[in-house]
Order: C-alpha cells, then structure tokens, then sequence
C-alpha cells in the first residue's frame, strides 16, 4: 500500500507566513530509477545498499543515539546525472522530495520553520549549495573568502544575496544535525555541487555528509545503459571504437544521450546514432590532442627560458669567480699591507709644513717693541731648521715646496717597489692559474 501512493515535490514558498503552509507541491513523476541511470553498476548497487541499511535501521539509530537520518553529497561536472541520482533515489525508497531554495530563506528561524513542516520518509535537497548564499567557506581569513574580494562579479551577487537573505552558515549547520534535526526521523539530505572543493569543510564532514558520491564523466558501462535506454541494444559491432575512444575522451552523460537521441526528422537507426557520436568522440579527442601539445609546447618553451636564464646567471657567476681567481686574494693581502706599511713610513717622516709652522713659532715677538738682535737670531733658527729638512731646499724658498717634494719622491718609490713586486706576484699567480686549468681541462 504504501509503495503504490503518490510522490510529492515540494518547494518553498517565497514569503513565509507562519500562519499558513510554507511549503507547495506537485506530484512528483520523475521516471528515472537505478535500472535506467547512467552509472558504473558496481556504484549503483553500492547506493541502493547503502539506502536499504538505511531505511531498515530505524532501531539501530535509536540504539546508538544519533538521528534516523543520513546525509549524500553528489558532486561533479554539469551532465553527469546529480539531479537523476535524486529522483532514482526517491523512486527506489518512495520517499517526498522537499526542494529547498536558500536564496528564498530569509533568516535562520525560517529555515527552521521550513525543516520543522517536513515529514518524516523524505528527501531534503539543496541543490547546487556552492551557488547558494555566502554558505560555501566565506569565513574570515578563508582562501575563499580571498578568491571572492579578487572577483568583482562575486562580490557583486554577494552583496545582493545579502541584501536578500540574513541566513548563515552555523544555522544551515544546525538545520543538518542540530537538536532540531531528530524531529519527525527517516530523512536523507542531499547536496548538489559542481566544485565540492569550495564547500566549507564544516558542511560536508562525517556526520552531516556521511556519503559523497562522485558523479563523474561517462563510462563504457554507463554508455551501455544508454545504449540500451535509447537504442534498445545490448551489444554492436561500433560498441569496440566506443569503448576505445571513451578511455580516452571525457563527455558527460548528457552529451552522449544527446547524440543517441535523434530527431524524428533523420533515420533513427542505432548504426546512425552510435556513428554520430563517435564522430563527436573523435572531434574531442582531436582538440584534447591540440591542446595537449598547444600546452606541451608552452611549458618546453617555458623550461627553455627558464633554462636559458640559469646558464646565464650560472655564465655570469663563472666569469665572476674567475675574474676573482685572475687577482688572487694573497695578492690584493700584499698590496694592502704595503699600502698600510708605506702609509706608517709618511706618517713618521717630518713634515715641512709642520716644521716651518714651529719655526715661525719660535721666531714670533714677544712684544712690538723688537729689536735688530731677535731679526738676527730668528735667521740663524730659521737656516738651522733648513739644514735639519735637509734635501737642498733654498731656506728663502717656499717650505711646503720642499717637504712636497719629499713626499712625491718617496711615494714614487714606494709605488715603484710595490709595482715591482706584485707584478712578480701576479705572473706567479698567473702561471698557478693557467696550470689549474690545464689539469681541469685534462
């Protein structure tokens, strides 16, 4: 009796009033099943038995103290059959389908209104959740919440969702598993994604998502399928090429009913449609080939450049070491002590300006009133400091002129010796380096 009565789709209504129903329905007539839904058998019979420990568990959920109820995340690319898995679902269990649209839920205490008038034997979806709100991971700091602020057109239909919708990701939680989850028992809830990887991972963790099912691209045995659902054989000779091709192409189960569905207009016949999609087949595989090599040579070109400016620093770096080699560090040691010893040596000498400045010291007056006597003896010291410089200056003559002359004579001497002995140096160094050379050459 109770598997003869009929299915309802419910959906929620856009203004919520609490003092009449929130929810409208249809009957539900969707005609997919488990028999005719394009998937890999193996992950068929795997969900109907995981549905069937479900629906004859209800004592063992009370025993354990949780909630009679069990969470599926169904996700994939668009075409893959999400929303078919929902109706095969509800036709296997003969379970209502509650059809959720969280943009229409203005608050928390609404979306608990909606969870508190469904009915136990039910499936509650939420569709394409990632799309939903700003429920999907936006908590602060979150890498998502970094990719949304990079994107201008997410910020924008963020801030409309907004203005729309004060609900949030902790009451969508509670809805799940909170306290208000065990009312009525006997339910499934179900999300649908395109990108399971933006979901929050408090979303779809054990507990709340207890079985995510990949609906992935089609196979060779969900082809079959289709084959048999649109063409009605189970066998044909292009059922070879097609296997073939789909090891190597992806297409979604939608675009492979496409190409078995023709129009009326044409001939129907299974040898037409099974050849059009391999026509479809082998176009994919050609531009997943162009753009194969496109990126193939897009990353040579990449590891060339990359590899072009490796030998040029490491080229670079060469030229360097040996231009360091070519001046050994011994040699540059020797040149820097001379330079200190030569700079003692100058600094020990007498200094003509600093002799000159005493003696014009000493022959200073000590009063205005001089006489003929102190001219005289400040001529005697003067000649005396004179012959003390000692390297044949005029003592009439310019002082600084003798001791820069000094000075100039004893630094050629010194750059002379300096000059002799490190060019001595350098050729030694010279011929160590060329000999080095030899023998890493050999």
């Amino acid at each position: 009796m109770f598997g003869n009565r009929r299915r309802r789709l419910y959906t929620n209504k856009k203004n919520i009033d609490y003092s009449s129903k929130v929810w409208s329905y249809i009957d539900f007539e969707h005609p997919t099943t488990f028999d005719t839904l394009a998937m890999h058998p193996e992950k068929k019979r795997k969900i109907m038995d995981d549905l069937d420990d479900f629906r004859s568990s209800r004592e063992y959920y009370r025993r354990i103290g949780k909630a009679w109820k069990r969470g599926y995340l169904l996700y994939g690319p668009p075409g893959t059959g999400k929303s078919s898995m929902i109706a095969a679902m509800s036709n296997y269990l003969n379970y209502d389908i509650y059809d959720i649209e969280l943009t229409m839920v203005p608050t928390n205490n609404d979306l608990r209104k909606l969870f508190i008038e469904t009915k136990g034997k039910s499936i509650i979806v939420i569709e394409d959740i990632d799309c939903s709100l700003d429920l999907t991971g936006h908590r602060s700091g979150g890498s998502s919440a970094a990719a949304g602020a990079a994107n201008p057109l997410a910020q924008l239909a963020s801030a409309k969702r907004k203005r729309t919708s004060e609900m949030t990701l902790s009451g969508l939680l509670n809805f799940i598993d909170g306290i208000w989850s065990a009312h009525s028992g006997e339910r499934i809830i179900v999300f649908t994604t395109n990108h399971a990887e933006r979901l929050d991972p408090a979303l779809v963790r054990r507990g709340r998502m207890d079985m995510r099912v990949e609906m992935s691209y089609c196979c060779f045995e969900a082809f079959q399928t289709l084959a048999k659902n649109y063409l009605g054989v189970d066998a044909h000779p292009l059922f070879g090429a097609v296997e073939e091709l789909l090891r190597a192409v992806e297409i979604t189960p939608a675009d492979v009913a496409e190409c078995l569905m023709m129009s009326r207009r044409t001939e129907r016949g299974a040898d037409v449609c099974l050849r059009r999609l391999i026509d479809e087949l082998k176009k994919r595989a050609q531009e997943k080939e162009e753009m194969d090599m496109k990126r193939a040579e897009k990353e040579a070109a990449a590891s060339a450049a990359a590899g072009a400016d490796a030998k040029e620093a490491k080229g670079g770096g060469e030229d360097m070491v040996k231009g360091r080699r070519m001046v050994d560090p011994r040699t540059i040691r020797r040149l820097r002590k001379a330079t200190e010893e030569g700079d003692d040596k100058v600094a020990t000498k007498p200094n003509g300006n600093d002799a000159m400045a005493a003696d014009a010291g000493a022959i200073e007056l000590s009063d205005d009133d001089s006489s003929s006597d102190h001219g005289d003896k400040a001529k005697l010291d003067v000649d005396a400091q004179a012959e003390a410089v000692g390297d044949g200056a005029e003592v009439n003559g310019d002082p600084s002129d003798a001791g820069d002359d000094d000075m100039d004579d004893y630094d050629d001497d010194m750059d002379d010796s300096d000059d002799d002995d490190d060019l001595d140096d350098y050729d030694d160094d010279e011929d160590d380096y060329d000999e080095d050379e030899a023998i890493f050459d050999d």
